[in-house]
């Protein structure tokens, strides 16, 4: 049975005044899709994103893949992180928009999360559950576990590719005083059951913890908490807040950035020394991963390993927005997560079809934008853009294959000096050719070959220039740098031929550099018209690398 608090009256209780949940009849008006039928349909949505994305379409052929659909914005708690104003008032979607979505939205997504500033299991969970059915939708569900018992785990079980707990604390009064009208006894009950019942049908449960002062001091603590219940990755994401009277919360205001680097640090050897998961999803996003190898999660039909190849063909492009939206109660369709209110919205539903708003001027000058980033402000803030930004690469498919193509023997010396790239900076864009510049090679080279790599693999499209030994720079002639694709990342390197011996050397990384193209803002946008901060972000920065998968 469901634990929830009884409210005196429907004032405090806004389902009790709705009396019932929304209808789910009129699903049955469409046409249900197999698993097979959807995986089929997802698979060519992706072939025309990558044609969409290919040909720098502002109107796309593909549709979203994922989807937040915030069936109704009803949340049982207060989260200070969320409404710092108190929760707003109750909306559900009224069924001619989810007759919209159903027709145009469900049956090409393959992920839907029903969540929008709202908890997905209570009032609209019926629904939710009918929808995924319907159209052999995979959800990602991310709640509060307050009423995640195992009646509804039962429920919910055959249609999750993974579920995300929000929980900020292992601390009882703490985690209350985040969490305003939580239930913390049935919470954390809750989420030790959920760990157990994750983990039997090989479901990745997630723990999402909002970085905070309030939580900061014992977050290492928390994170070996929640590894010790069993949840094997967490989320440390960070936190966002409307105006100044969040600024309290915000751990680097009070914080110093020694104590801050500090915790992160502490937070990493828990992941080690637990062998789980912790994504930092700060500026830039980081992950470390000391999970077993041979643990296995159900796949998502996202396919998010794809979107490591979208990052190096299109650098700065938003993985929130290329292929996703979200969908509020009252009608507005946003790109993604962060879009509210005025900022970002493409359309509203009740005024526009969905291709209308998916192919509108707004959605397509947001494209332009993440092209030529030319950025709308609350993008140019966010750490989804600047985040997820890769760093200098040390392995990629023209590295590696150089050499063989060559018919070199790859060499590296390691008394030698450092081979470096000097110039110009890595991620840089530009409209005019630029000059490459390097350190000197680790032995006397007969030839240098600096190689430009679209998205650092072996494309027709790429650009190798061949120079003299001595050569520690080199200007790209305009003609060669005007037929490089515009708005596309090229990875470019340098390496040393030492023709006698069959031997070369590359510099130690690769770097990017983009040929800027501009490209009009579209005509009838209003994109732009709310360019102002809605948004304060955290001034996280200077994360550090990576840690590899524990062998």
């Amino acid at each position: 049975m469901h634990e929830t608090p009884p409210p005196p009256d429907a004032a405090a209780n806004p389902l009790k005044a709705l009396r019932r949940p929304p209808s789910t009849a009129f699903l049955d008006e469409f046409p249900a899709l197999s698993a097979e039928a959807k995986r089929a349909r997802v698979a060519a949505n992706l072939a025309a994103l990558e044609e969409d994305l290919w040909s720098e379409r502002l109107v796309f052929r593909s549709r979203p893949r994922t989807a937040d659909v915030q069936f109704s914005n009803y949340c049982n708690m207060a989260c200070t992180m969320c409404y710092p104003d108190g929760n707003p008032p109750l909306q559900v979607m009224p069924e001619p928009l989810l007759r919209q979505l159903a027709r145009d939205l469900f049956p090409d997504l393959a992920v839907v999360e029903p969540f929008a500033g709202s908890e997905p299991l209570v009032f609209t969970w019926e629904l939710t559950r009918r929808v995924a059915e319907r159209f052999a939708i995979q959800l990602e569900i991310v709640t509060n576990a307050q009423f995640l018992d195992e009646p509804r785990f039962r429920e919910l079980e055959p249609l999750v590719s993974g579920i995300r707990l929000s929980v900020d604390s292992h601390l009882p009064d703490v985690y209350a005083k985040i969490r305003l009208k939580s239930r913390p006894d049935v919470v954390f009950r809750n989420l030790a059951g959920a760990a157990r019942l994750c983990r039997d049908h090989s479901i990745e449960a997630m723990v999402n913890v909002v970085f905070m002062a309030e939580n900061a001091p014992h977050l290492d603590e928390t994170v070996a908490a929640f590894a010790d219940l069993g949840i094997p990755k967490i989320n440390l994401l960070q936190y966002h807040y409307f105006d100044e009277r969040g600024a309290a919360s915000d751990p680097c205001r009070v914080l110093s950035r020694t104590q801050i680097d500090d915790l992160l640090a502490r937070i990493r050897a828990v992941a080690r020394e637990k062998r789980i998961a912790v994504f930092f999803d700060l500026d830039p996003k980081e992950t470390v991963d000391f999970r077993p190898p041979d643990v296995a999660y159900r796949p998502n039909l996202r396919n998010d390993e794809w979107f490591l190849r979208f990052r190096r063909f299109f650098p700065g492009y938003c993985l929130q927005s290329i292929d996703r939206v979200k969908v509020q109660a009252d009608g507005n369709v946003y790109p993604c997560c962060m879009g509210g209110g005025d900022q970002l919205v493409l359309g509203n539903l009740n005024q526009k079809s969905f291709e209308e708003i998916w192919n509108g001027p707004e959605s397509q000058d947001l494209r332009r934008g993440m092209l030529t980033q030319d950025l709308p402000s609350l993008c140019r803030g966010c750490s989804f853009v600047s985040g997820f930004l890769l760093p200098e690469q040390e392995r990629m498919v023209f590295l590696d294959s150089f050499a063989t193509d060559e018919r070199l023997d790859f060499v590296e010396l390691p008394d030698a000096p450092p081979f470096e790239l000097l110039a110009p900076a890595h991620l840089e864009r530009r409209e005019s050719a630029p000059t490459f510049r390097w350190s000197a090679p680790p032995f006397r080279a007969d030839r240098l070959v600096v190689e430009l790599a679209a998205g650092g693999e072996v494309q027709p499209i790429n650009a190798r220039f061949e120079l003299s030994g001595d050569a520690t720079s080199f200007t790209v002639p305009d003609d060669a740098w005007l037929r490089l694709r515009g708005n596309l990342g090229y990875w470019w390197c340098v390496f040393a031929i030492d023709e006698r011996g069959r031997r070369c050397a590359r510099a130690r990384t690769a770097r990017c550099l983009v040929r800027h193209q501009p490209i009009p803002r579209v005509v009838g946008s209003d994109l732009y018209h709310a360019d102002r901060a809605l948004y304060s972000f955290s001034g996280f920065s200077g994360a550090a690398p990576s840690a590899p998968r524990a062998p």
